[in-house]
Formats: C-alpha cells, structure tokens, sequence
C-alpha cells in the first residue's frame, strides 16, 4: 500500500476587513514499484564530504528544473555524474515531483552508495563517480510484471512488430528524444499498447542496440508469458500493457523552430510596454475568490480520482528478476 503523506495548503482571501482561511489537505502517494541498484563494488561516500556536498548541489538543481529539456537531465558537479531521464508523455510537473520522490527513496535505500540508479513509475535516476555521458549501459536490468498470463502465440508475435517498429521510431528520434509510443490490434477488439525510451545523448545504434536487449532478453527471462510488463535498465527502458496508459496530450512539444524564437524575441519588448490597470470592487474580488476555490477542489477531486486509478492499474504489478 502506498505511504500517504498530507500536506496542508492555506489559502487567504481579504473581504470587507475579514479574513477567510481555508484549509485543504493534498494526499500525495508514493509510487510503491519503486524499484533501485545500489553499486556496492564502486565505493561509498563519508559524510560531509566534497563528494556529498557535490551530490546533493545535484539534486537541488535536477529537483529545481523550470524547463522540460523534453525530460533528460544531464549534470557533472565535481567527481559526481548524474542523468536523470522522465517518461516523455508526462508533464513537467509529474516529473519534477517524480525525480523529488526517486532522489529521497535512493538517498534512503542506498545510502552512502558513490553509484546507484532509482526506477520510478515516470522516471529514471542514475549517479555516479564515472563517466554516464554517451555511455550504452543495458546492465542491470529488473522488471515488473502484470501477474495476468497468455500462452497465445500471436500475442507475443504482435508484440514483437510492434516494439520493433516503435525501437526504430525511437532510435531515429533527435539529440533532445528518443521515444516513441504505440498501439496495434490484437483478436477481437482487444488492443496492445507499448512505449519505449533511451536517453537522447546515445546514438541511434547504441539505443536501436538498448532497446533491442531489452525487448528480447528482458522480455524473455522476466515476462515472456505475461500480458503486460515494465523492463527496465540504465540507458533505456520498455513497456507494454493490454490497456492504454500512455498521457494522453502530455508529450513534449517538437523543438521551435528559429523563425517562431525570433517572432517571441519581438514580442517581448512589446510586452514590457503594457501596464495593465485592474479596477475590482469588493464584489467582483468576493466572486474572483469563490471560483478560485471552487476550481482547485474540482481540481482536488479529479487529481485524487487520477492517483487512484493509476494505482489500480498497477496492483496487478509484481516485481521481477532477470538473471544476467
């Protein structure tokens, strides 16, 4: 079950001398396939040292991201080496809080560790006191698997088309994303749903080669039989259900192009020649503040109800071991 922790938000509105308080309490769960390696062959860190100050001016500045860079986090502060890389179809919101979480469960399950790596429901974090940079690493991997089953052949034959058109897409894909997402027919009505990613930074044969591996060897030693399943490694990662479970909508946006960046670049500096002027009366700040609350508790409902159903969609999920 997920460890729920509460956080408190208080929200002050002004009306005639009077304040209002209002106190909403947000249910955030942690993802409970949290998955992690840590690199005990590769030296421990004490504390206090330059090595985990390094470390943790890391993490300030992956937790503290403010643009998208289309999902892949790429630092080096001193001897430390870190990459952190987001599900491509998840908003800039989902991961930072996702990379928060994945830095706290690391920091916890491997203390100390100079080299470890977290795997997350929408992200994947990796650091280290070697070179990560354009480096193919398929090793370790680990899996999660849909305890549903299938022995029916042309399952896994359409499973194997699909992930091989969707590893070609991705492989293609630019020096910012290499990702690509999918679906295709099975019997009946039914429908497989797929995703693969590599880290941009390789190139398109070392994340064709990834990806390859993981389809064929994770596949094979961890989920062969099942209907649905994560495999996870360093440099990429793969997945597919019976279900759709790809955000709808929340793909990065394609790089802008040069002409829309100096189109923008105009438009600022006559932005900055605007001086909005708001006139309110206590009546219109009063309505201003009834929506603004109504909003965030539609907003609160639905978020619960989405965190709800993304967790029953993995309850089904069990981990599994793939034996190098």
């Amino acid at each position: 079950m997920a460890t729920e922790i509460s956080r408190t938000m208080l929200f002050h509105f002004l009306f005639s001398g009077l304040t209002f308080t209002f106190l909403v309490t947000l249910t955030i769960s942690f993802d409970p396939y949290f998955l992690h390696y840590c690199a005990n062959n590769m030296g421990n860190y004490t504390a206090n040292s330059a090595y985990e100050r390094d470390l943790n001016t890391i993490f300030k500045q992956i937790t503290s991201i403010t643009k998208s860079n289309y999902g892949f986090y790429s630092k080096k502060v001193g001897e430390v080496n870190a990459m952190a890389l987001c599900r491509a179809d998840v908003k800039l919101d989902v991961c930072t809080g996702c990379l928060n979480e994945t830095i706290s469960r690391v920091k916890l399950d491997c203390p100390n560790n100079k080299e470890a790596i977290g795997w997350s429901a929408d992200c994947t974090l990796r650091y280290s006191n070697t070179n990560l940079s354009e480096k193919l690493e398929i090793n370790p991997q680990t899996c999660l698997y849909n305890t549903g089953s299938t022995a029916d052949e042309y399952f896994r034959l359409r499973l194997g088309e699909l992930l091989s058109d969707l590893r070609n897409k991705a492989a293609s894909g630019s020096a910012l994303l290499k990702y690509a997402a999918g679906n295709s027919s099975l019997r009946a009505s039914e429908r497989l749903y797929a995703l693969v990613q590599s880290t941009p930074d390789l190139s398109e044969g070392d994340c064709n080669h990834c990806l390859d591996k993981t389809a064929t060897n994770g596949i094979l030693r961890c989920c062969l039989k099942q209907r649905g399943c994560r495999v996870l490694s360093p440099s990429c990662n793969l997945r597919f259900e019976t279900y759709p479970f790809v955000e709808a909508g929340a793909e990065f946006p394609p790089p802008p192009s040069p002409l829309g960046a100096r189109q923008k670049e105009e438009e600022e500096p006559n932005k900055s020649k605007r001086t909005p002027v708001l006139v309110a009366s206590l009546s219109v700040i009063f309505g201003i503040a009834v929506v603004s609350i109504s909003g965030f508790l539609i907003w609160k409902r639905r978020n619960n109800e989405d965190t709800e159903y993304r967790e029953i969609q993995l309850l089904d999920l069990v981990e599994g071991r793939i034996d190098m």
